[in-house]
């Protein structure tokens, strides 16, 4: 039987995630940025315990942020 899980293919595909994240914060703006920097740790925190339900509300809190569908200010 093949074994399912091969350490270099997993750092392998950790490099090809953060190169790709890296490549896609140049576009996020300053202030989005300090926002992730909060949030990824928390996510980071919420992955090591298992908490996907969690995880999973912070992603989407994340993606509105960098999408940028946040409240209008009035």
């Amino acid at each position: 039987m093949r074994e399912q899980f091969d350490p270099d293919l997993d750092a392998i595909a950790d490099a090809e995630d953060t190169a790709e994240f890296k490549r896609n914060l140049v576009g996020v703006n300053a202030d989005h940025r300090r926002i992730l920097r909060v949030l990824l740790p928390r996510l980071a925190a919420l992955q090591e315990r298992g908490d996907c339900s969690a995880a999973l509300r912070l992603i989407a809190e994340i993606k509105r942020i960098v999408i940028g569908e946040e409240e209008p200010l009035h």
